[in-house]
């Protein structure tokens, strides 16, 4: 294969796709046919092109405006060939690990959908806990939302939609599967 059509097909996957410099190599082995010889030549001539820090950077901040947690971003930076140091460093350095990755707005919305179907506190809770420095700002919206009746009266829906189907034993063990507390299944149905 010549230089040019690998170097052509090389920058075009680049410009696209944004890879790993591993990954791009992958592809370029593939395309020359395992020589690994002209693949490395062309990864050297566009080393001027190639900025694997700046990549994984603007991939972290695409994550976080799509609220990912920590550990999605890393297995998804990890499943695209990026070096584990470069991306903790920069994880570190730009992006105070200490601080919560999740927007307070996109909580507040997610919790109101949630309670809107009628869930638990306590499942809310746990879908959205991911990182113990987001536990605060859940617990602080989770209490700006949920009322001391509210759980009843989630507790109180689910039962009228499940009381026919079941047995009282059932229905309790229902209940504690959605993520409400013993105590307040105890109040609505025994």
């Amino acid at each position: 294969m010549l230089f040019e059509t690998l170097r052509d097909y090389a920058i075009n996957y680049y410009l696209k796709y944004y890879p790993s410099t591993k990954k791009l190599k992958e592809k370029l082995l593939k395309k020359s046919l395992n020589d690994e010889k002209l693949s490395l030549f062309v990864i050297k001539s566009l080393e001027s092109i190639i900025v694997e820090k700046q990549v994984i950077e603007s991939k972290i901040r695409f994550y976080i405006s799509r609220n990912k947690n920590l550990s999605y971003i890393k297995s998804k930076l990890f499943e695209k060939w990026f070096e584990k140091d470069d991306y903790e460093k920069i994880l570190e350095e730009k992006f105070n690990l200490n601080e919560t990755l999740l927007n307070k707005e996109f909580i507040k919305r997610k919790v109101l959908d949630y309670k809107s179907k009628w869930k638990s506190r306590n499942y809310i809770f746990q879908k959205l806990f991911w990182r113990s420095e987001d536990k605060g700002i859940i617990n602080e919206i989770l209490d700006e939302y949920f009322l001391e009746d509210d759980e009843l009266i989630n507790i109180k829906f689910e039962y009228e939609k499940i009381k026919w189907k079941y047995e009282k034993n059932k229905l309790v063990e229902r209940l504690l599967r959605k993520w409400f507390y013993y105590d307040d299944i105890k109040k609505i149905v025994i």
